[in-house]
């Protein structure tokens, strides 16, 4: 009898369990019995990475191609370690109180320790870049896993919201690498022809949008979780459709009704960030003329640009890209009135304006002007993909093939950005080579003399504070 575990139905269970540690981080400060602290649930956090990544490791094991899908996923160790350390900092941030540096920088790490992690899941840096090109480990699912590790990104980010947010360096940073990540995510799935590739790069850019919505601070962490979730989990549900025979696609009036939810799901979730950016633009002062203040007047300008155009192209491809799946039967079979796919999209409609709604309420204010400026991009792609969906006429027929050409471009740009990403973290990296080279050239290789050589190290370094 065969007790060992079957590889898949292992990393579905792994998966659940991180997904359910991610969500839920303050269990396992109930668990030990100990007061929710930011510490325990940044390592619940590290340990429901952990979890997802090796149910990525289960599945690629059981895989035909099993070499091939490791090397591919063996990049999710590096966000599980990123966020231990965070929390290994966190743990230590008590305990120096009597060092004054020390307890200056063990926040700062935390913070960036936090952000790598969550910017390496929603793949905005260079490392993690294009994973939302490729398909899953898992058979069954290929074309869907992908959309977990952004979703789990974002998650992060939202938890840790009150660390990494605090730290005024991580926080700028961090808000730039997310809008370019959206911008680039936009351009791949402007440039993609599948639409479920598309949509998992949707998703990866309306995740960077909302995360960079939390360094903004303009809205209550609950509201951006909403927004958020009215507008990747609509991308998520057609993700899932697509696999089950494009049944969000079914006839004109769901594919209409798809076309609305996908594009209020995307204005509500960017009408708040680009409100935000736009003041901050407004409120920069340019009386100044030094290089620190011409510096962040340019950094301000190329958020909000970034923002718009990501903006302007998910609305584009989210009215556009919606167009009625092909029927292959030549019998009709009836269909009932109000479907799964019907709901979702009411679902998907709802959320976000809804939450909006809750946050005026709740007292959030937005200056006039700012706010009319930050609604144009949503409505100029919205009017963009409609105007592609008519008919051919000679204009339409221009606007076409000018829309090919622009995909193009499109998919040029992505690519030469990522290869310039590519080129820059191998200069580094063999820079780090050549400078350890003269360290590892200290000892012969062999492990015994090398542990000799560390402890000699370790002795020099107790001795020369005394040599003074």
């Amino acid at each position: 009898m065969n007790l060992r575990p079957d590889a898949k139905a292992a990393g579905t269970a792994l998966c659940i369990g991180g997904l359910a540690l991610l969500m839920q981080p303050g269990a396992l400060a109930w668990a030990l019995r100990e007061q929710p602290a930011w510490p325990l649930d940044t390592m619940a956090l590290a340990l429901g990475i952990e979890l997802i990544s090796l149910a990525f490791w289960c599945w690629a094991r059981a895989s035909a191609d099993a070499e091939h899908q490791l090397r591919r996923w063996i990049w999710l160790r590096r966000p599980a370690q990123a966020t231990w350390l965070a929390a290994a900092a966190g743990l230590l941030i008590p305990w120096t109180s009597l060092y004054a540096a020390a307890a200056q920088w063990l926040p700062v790490v935390a913070a960036a320790a936090i952000v790598w992690a969550g910017l390496e899941l929603m793949a905005a840096l260079p490392l993690a870049r294009p994973y939302s090109d490729l398909s899953g480990p898992l058979l069954v699912m290929r074309p869907w896993l992908p959309a977990l590790l952004p979703a789990a990104g974002f998650v992060v980010l939202w938890h840790s919201g009150e660390l990494w947010t605090e730290v005024a360096g991580v926080r700028e940073i961090a808000a730039a690498l997310l809008l370019v990540t959206a911008l680039l995510a936009t351009l791949r799935a402007f440039g993609r022809r599948q639409w479920a590739t598309a949509l998992r790069w949707l998703i990866v850019s309306e995740s960077a949008i909302a995360a960079t919505l939390i360094a903004t601070a303009s809205l209550e962490p609950t509201i951006v979780l909403l927004l958020w979730l009215g507008s990747v989990g609509g991308r998520a549900f057609m993700l899932a459709g697509e696999l089950r025979g494009a049944t969000p696609r079914r006839g004109a009036t769901l594919s209409r009704l798809w076309r609305v939810a996908g594009w209020a799901g995307s204005a509500a979730l960017s009408w708040p960030l680009l409100t935000a950016l736009m003041a901050r633009v407004e409120s920069t002062s340019f009386t100044s003329m030094s290089v620190a203040a011409l510096i962040t007047v340019l950094l301000i300008a190329f958020e909000f640009i970034a923002a718009a155009l990501a903006v302007i192209l998910t609305t584009y491809v989210s009215v556009r890209r919606v167009v009625p799946a092909a029927e292959r039967r030549r019998v009709m079979r009836p269909d009932p009135a109000l479907t799964l796919s019907h709901l979702s999209a009411f679902l998907t409609l709802s959320i976000g304006p809804g939450a909006l709604a809750i946050a005026f309420l709740g007292g959030a204010r937005f200056p006039w002007t700012p706010a009319l400026i930050a609604s144009l991009p949503a409505v100029v792609g919205g009017s963009l993909g409609l105007l592609g969906r008519k008919s051919r006429a000679p204009l339409v027929a221009g606007f076409e093939s000018a829309g090919s050409r622009t995909r193009r471009v499109a998919r040029f740009a992505f690519r030469s950005i990522t290869d310039l990403e590519r080129i820059g973290v191998g200069m580094l990296q063999r820079t780090g080579r050549a400078v350890l080279a003269p360290l590892r050239d200290l000892h012969t290789g062999d492990a015994q003399e090398y542990v000799l050589f560390v402890v000699g190290l370790s002795v020099l370094a107790l001795v020369l504070p005394f040599l003074r």
